[in-house]
């Protein structure tokens, strides 16, 4: 399957990055709604693809002490910037 971003996805993606849920195959974002119980409910874009979601994440593993004050503020950072653009910094 083709990638069917537009140009503006392509910037977003090189510039602050990919979105916190996307399709393999057509590469557009798909907004995922958490349900308490049950299977989330997925909303894509393109209606013929039934590949896999793809969930980028960066994640720093702890350890037993904990994070230090530059991981902290670093992790801090990218909640905020990804509930802010949706996207995962």
């Amino acid at each position: 399957m083709p990638d069917k971003r537009s140009v503006l996805d392509w910037v977003l993606w090189d510039h602050i990055g990919p979105p916190l849920y996307y399709c393999e195959d057509c590469m557009l974002a798909v907004k995922v709604t958490p349900v308490e119980g049950a299977e989330p409910v997925l909303e894509r874009p393109c209606t013929d693809c039934k590949s896999q979601i793809i969930a980028p994440r960066s994640a720093i593993m702890p350890g037993e002490g904990g994070l230090n004050r530059v991981d902290r503020v670093r992790q801090g950072y990218r909640q905020l910037a990804a509930a802010l653009t949706g996207r995962c910094v």
